[in-house]
């Protein structure tokens, strides 16, 4: 199968948070950020978030002010198929939406999808694997994939040492607390050595915010 270009895309304070406890995340960056999120999306052949990202924010997932952009194909993890049929990224629009499920999900929920635009991925453990979704996107002709969350499904990319860069927008705001989240989850490193490790290839002013672009180096599983 052939490797897709994984690259991790958030938007957060300075830091580090993507919502407050209370789940509201909207809008931490400015428009001009958020334009330039639309442009990543258009360079994408993909773009994958988990369930609980629809049902806090109920996204569309397109590209929007990019002219002549195209919509990446949308890619919704859920294991047991919770979106709802009248989210908006499920919309009829010409571009394919793929919800992908575990194994123990009721056949019942997914027979809910059953349209044109919409195709119901069902992995073979109960929680899908980034390891087991990746070929299988790679028959939709998908070479490179946009991730933008949440914190959950970005740890499990670095743990599972697929992602190939970050794009992180940071904005000049505080949230501070435990119970707000932060753009990446628990990796369960006690050793700082053992942290992952990014090369900070560029920093930039995007209108009032900051964009971070760095790479992965994979120093952390040698």
């Amino acid at each position: 199968m052939p490797q897709i270009k994984v690259t991790l895309k958030a938007a957060a304070t300075l830091d580090g948070k993507i919502a407050t406890k209370t789940g509201q995340s909207k809008w931490i960056t400015g428009k001009t950020a958020r334009h330039h999120a639309h442009s990543l999306r258009n360079e994408h052949d993909a773009i994958l978030v988990g369930i609980n990202t629809v049902l806090a924010d109920n996204p569309k997932l397109t590209t929007r002010g990019i002219p002549e952009g195209r919509s990446p194909i949308r890619i919704i993890l859920d294991s047991q198929c919770r979106i709802s049929p009248d989210s908006v990224c499920l919309a009829d629009d010409g571009t394919l939406c793929l919800i992908v499920v575990g194994s123990n999900c009721e056949e019942s929920r997914i027979r809910n999808f059953e349209k044109k635009s919409v195709q119901v991925l069902k992995a073979p453990t109960p929680q899908p694997q980034i390891q087991w979704l990746l070929p299988e996107l790679s028959r939709y002709k998908i070479k490179s994939l946009l991730v933008e969350g949440g914190s959950r499904i970005h740890a499990s990319f670095i743990q599972e040492n697929l992602a190939d860069q970050l794009v992180l927008f940071l904005s000049g705001r505080l949230i501070g607390g435990n119970d707000s989240l932060s753009w990446c989850g628990n990796l369960d490193c006690l050793d700082l050595e053992l942290a992952p490790r990014l090369k900070i290839q560029s920093i930039q002013m995007i209108g009032e915010d900051i964009l971070v672009f760095a790479e992965f180096t994979r120093e952390f599983y040698v």
